[in-house]
C-alpha cells in the first residue's frame, strides 16, 4: 500500500537522476498514497570530506518531493549528513522520522580547493553563497526557526542526536523494535468507494 524510496549513496547527478524518476513514478502511479524515503547518504560530501557534485542536486529531489501529490515520510538509516539532512527535515510535518542511532549532521555547502583561476574561483564562491541561502532559508522552514537562528546554529557542521534532532525542529519521531511508519489504510477498499460514489 505505498512507494518506497532508498537513498543509500552520495548525491552525485546519477543519483539524482535515478531519485527523482522514482518519485515522478511514485507520483504516476499511486499518488494517493503516501511514499517512504528511506535516507543513509552523506548528502553533497564524500568520506574524505570533499565536496561531490553540486548542492543544486539535492535542491531537484526536493523540488520533487514538493511537486508530487503524495504526502513524504523520511527516514534517517545510518546517517544523514548535509544535503541528506536537509531533505530528512523536508518531509511532511510528523511523518520525519529516525532510527536510534542514526547519525543526522548539518553543514552548510562546501567549495573544495581549487588552483583555478581568480575569477573562476570567484564565480564558484558566488554559486556556493546562493546554495548556502537556500540551505538555510529551507532549514529555517522545516525547523521553524528564523533564518538569522538558523544560520548562527548551523554555520558550522553541528552532530545531532535522533533525540537532540527531534528538540531542534529536523525531525519529529524516533523509531523503536515494535513501532511502524507505514499508515495502515485500506487504499484499495478507500478506492472503490470512491469510485462508486462517483458512478452513482
Amino acid at each position: 500500500n505505498a512507494g518506497m524510496v532508498y537513498i543509500g549513496m552520495p548525491l552525485p547527478p546519477a543519483v539524482t537522476e535515478l531519485v527523482v524518476a522514482e518519485l515522478l513514478f511514485l507520483n504516476y502511479e499511486q499518488n494517493d498514497r503516501p511514499g517512504y524515503i528511506y535516507i543513509m547518504s552523506g548528502g553533497s560530501i564524500n568520506e574524505k570530506g570533499e565536496a561531490i557534485g553540486v548542492d543544486s542536486e539535492a535542491y531537484a529531489i526536493l523540488d520533487t518531493m514538493r511537486y508530487i501529490r503524495p504526502k513524504m515520510h523520511t527516514v534517517a538509516v545510518g546517517k544523514c549528513y548535509g544535503n541528506a539532512a536537509m531533505l530528512l527535515a523536508s518531509g511532511d510535518k510528523g511523518c520525519r522520522h529516525a532510527l536510534p542511532n542514526a547519525q543526522i549532521m548539518t553543514h552548510p555547502p562546501k567549495l573544495n580547493r581549487t588552483f583555478d583561476s581568480s575569477v573562476n574561483v570567484q564565480i564558484r564562491a558566488n554559486e556556493i553563497q546562493v546554495c548556502e541561502d537556500a540551505y538555510m532559508g529551507f532549514m529555517s522552514e522545516f525547523t521553524g526557526k528564523d533564518v538569522e537562528q538558523v544560520t548562527k546554529d548551523l554555520d558550522r557542521r553541528r552532530y545531532f542526536t535522533p533525540t537532540e534532532a527531534i528538540e531542534y525542529g529536523l525531525i519529529d519521531r524516533i523509531i523503536k523494535k515494535g513501532s511502524d511508519v507505514f499508515e495502515r489504510k485500506d487504499y484499495e477498499a478507500e478506492r472503490m468507494q470512491e469510485e462508486a460514489m462517483r458512478s452513482r
